[in-house]
């Protein structure tokens, strides 16, 4: 059964893999469905993604996930992660499915069959059939776990599906990207061209004066630098996404002086029914919001002051409550131990029928009298455990390892029985072990050095906001916004309230974390919602804890920005060009008075720097950074002076010291594996980017989520 709970966790990876995914819920009147004019959540190269189908995937999806966490509960960020996930793995079906159809790659049964049972199974069948002892792969774990499938529930049936498909589905993919990658090849002109790029070496002094050393007031800027500086760069001003500038204000939620004398209160009551409890640690798991540790803990494991008190107290003495962080606890030290962290050794396993083997048709008794046996013969020959295990134990892993089980911790619940009986045992002792798979034989090899540990039944208690508190918080937001309508009322508000007023740019559409704000989510649908214009101050939004409030500062659509909505954002760096282009003009002016550029660098008061310099290579030095000026200094010779050279950091004086010639060399094998990966990589890693740019794609997700 734990196989089945492995494959149940990785289900939920499977959704994320196959495009199956989290919930949508909907926020507010942005989520209506009849608000948003359509029946499909996008469309891919004309395929429409209809919304009822993508969230049947959510609501599945929905149920994996609180079934792979155990809770009832998905966090709003769970939620927006695995939706997002959904969205991009459902797009990406699509687009890879037209080129697998169109290219006709395919992944048999028999293949399939081969990447579950073959000798070179499939990664996924590694990763998650692995021996619990060992924690290596078992091939008769997966034998074991199929021929059981028939008997589990239909649940369990149906993530094995999934996981099947999850493996079709990355054979599939690797497959097409092998067809990618073998088109390539790296011609031998290029492979020399390139070592020599990458040996070939050029030995320079520079000069390169501060920019610190021409002042801003100095600076005068024209319209004709901000169009010079924009169409150098114009191509980092084109958005792929639209994107918004808020500001907003946080009213945040804390327990008032009446929560915590409530809270004060009930923590007195709760501690009388604690220390009259008759079944302490049920009491507290029942009663605490943080459960208990039922394990044996080392010393540094509670709050400072109720781990310095329970490793000096006896066994039974109740601690009062006391508060830290925001929380009440009390605790009731229930026992002390001096006890090993981990210990290692071997079994010998006899299962017996009913204990999940169906092969095996020992009774319980039988078993019992055959490793009672055991155990007598090898006490007075331990050293033949090993051969032993090997041929008589049931264990998948016997017969390989001969019963190892290596280092196992305290408080790991597979391997507990083991632990407490090794708890008795000295090196080579023996003992027999009832675990729920039958009769084990345990030799206790080693264990380490006892420490002082301790285990008790803390009950913690947070001291909350009352809804009372929520709801007054609320009023003085809301108060907040329906008074400050403006830029200018929204700002001097804040300033005469002492509210701290946060920035928050380069909000995307489908944005859930902004600047602090985990899951505001109804915060961006309004920013980008088209009613909403700049300037305009938001309705309150429950952000969790907090009730927050916006305005609109800015509007960027997707597409080149114009040079007058960005002008603010770039002026440092058209002041820093201006700088460069100045230090320029003073360079030239002091190379008509001398090429000595040692004597440059002292009229100039600028360090001269010493650089070792590459063409394609990793370069230290600043100048090694500015690629247009490195390739300048290529084309030149020993002896050389050049300059002023302008860069995106600097105007430097170059003097060739040296030209270091890169060494002959015929065998390039090394290098061509070495192109050969890196085009590789980018292939694989490139190739969906490019047939998504190239796709169209329409979302329609904002009319939804």
């Amino acid at each position: 059964m734990a196989i089945i709970g492995k494959i149940r966790k990785h289900s939920g990876l499977v959704v994320v893999i196959v495009g199956v995914a989290i919930a949508a819920f909907v926020i507010g009147d942005f989520s209506k469905k009849s608000n948003s004019g359509t029946n499909d959540i996008g469309t891919v190269n004309g395929e429409s993604i209809p919304y009822a189908e993508f969230n049947t995937k959510v609501e599945k999806s929905l149920e994996a996930q609180k079934e792979n966490s155990g809770s009832d509960k998905v966090t709003d960020q769970e939620t927006y992660q695995l939706r997002q996930s959904t969205w991009t793995a459902t797009v990406k079906e699509l687009l890879m499915g037209e080129e697998y159809d169109e290219l006709g790659v395919t992944v048999s049964p028999e293949e399939l069959f081969d990447q579950v049972q073959g000798k070179q199974p499939h990664r996924f069948i590694l990763q998650y059939f692995k021996d619990p002892a060992t924690g290596q792969y078992n091939p008769a774990v997966v034998l074991n776990y199929l021929k059981n499938l028939d008997k589990m529930e239909a649940k369990a049936k149906n993530q094995w599906l999934q996981f099947e498909k999850a493996i079709k589905d990355d054979r599939q993919e690797t497959k097409f990207n092998n067809l990618l990658t073998k088109g390539y090849y790296v011609p031998k002109a290029f492979l020399k061209k390139d070592f020599i790029n990458q040996s070939k070496a050029l030995k320079v002094l520079s000069v390169a004066p501060e920019l610190t050393s021409v002042s801003d007031s100095s600076v005068k800027l024209t319209d004709e630098d901000f169009q010079k500086f924009y169409d150098k760069n114009k191509i980092y001003f084109y958005m792929e996404d639209a994107s918004r500038d808020i500001d907003y204000v946080l009213f945040e939620v804390k327990p008032s002086d009446i929560d915590r004398k409530k809270t004060t209160e009930d923590v007195a009551q709760l501690f009388k029914d604690f220390q009259s409890s008759i079944d302490v640690m049920t009491f507290t798991n029942a009663n605490s919001d943080v459960k208990a540790d039922t394990n044996f803990v080392k010393k540094g494991t509670f709050p400072a002051q109720l781990d310095t008190l329970l490793f000096v107290a006896k066994p039974g003495e109740v601690f009062p409550p006391f508060e830290f962080n925001n929380s009440w606890y009390m605790a009731k030290l229930l026992e002390t131990q001096s006890r090993p962290d981990s210990m290692k050794g071997s079994q010998i396993l006899l299962a017996f029928a009913g204990t999940g083997n169906d092969n095996i048709k020992r009774t319980k008794e039988e078993a019992k009298l055959k490793i009672d046996s055991l155990m007598a013969a090898l006490k007075k020959t331990p050293q033949l455990f090993a051969e032993v295990a090997r041929r008589y134990s049931d264990y998948p892993t016997a017969k390989d390892d001969g019963g190892d089980l290596k280092w196992f911790k305290d408080g790991n619940p597979n391997f507990d029985p083991f632990f407490k009986a090794g708890l008795e045992l000295k090196p080579n002792e023996m003992k027999v072990v009832e675990t729920r798979i039958g009769y084990s034989l345990f030799i206790l090899a080693e264990k380490s050095a006892p420490v002082n540990k301790v285990k008790a039944a803390v009950l913690t208690r947070a001291i909350v906001p009352s809804n009372q508190t929520f709801q007054d918080t609320y009023m003085k937001a809301s108060a907040f916004a329906g008074q400050n309508k403006t830029p200018e009322g929204f700002e001097k508000a804040a300033v005469a309230k002492g509210i701290q007023k946060r920035s928050a740019p380069n909000i995307r559409e489908m944005d859930n974390y902004v600047m602090g704000l985990p899951s505001a989510r109804e915060m961006v649908r309004w920013a980008f919602a088209e009613t909403t214009k700049v300037g305009e101050v938001s309705p309150v939004f429950d952000l969790s804890g907090k009730y927050g409030i916006a305005i609109l500062k800015s509007i960027s659509d997707k597409g080149q920005q114009e040079l007058k909505n960005i002008k603010a954002r770039i002026e440092p760096s058209v002041k820093n060009m201006k700088k460069i282009d100045l230090l320029a003009e003073k360079l030239t002016k002091e190379l008509s008075a001398t090429k000595d550029i040692t004597a440059l660098a002292s009229k100039l008061n600028a360090k001269l720097d010493t650089s070792m310099v590459t063409f394609s290579g990793f370069n230290r030095s600043n100048i090694g950074r500015e690629a247009e000026i490195v390739g300048k200094l290529f084309t030149s010779k020993k002896g050389d002076l050049v300059g002023p050279l302008t860069g995106n950091y600097g105007a430097y004086i170059v003097f060739i010291t040296d030209v270091v010639e890169a060494p002959g060399k015929d065998d390039l094998s090394y290098e061509n594996m070495q192109q050969m990966q890196n085009f590789n990589q980018r292939v694989t890693g490139n190739m969906y980017n490019a047939l998504e740019k190239t796709a169209k794609i329409t979302d329609n997700r904002m009319k939804f989520y």
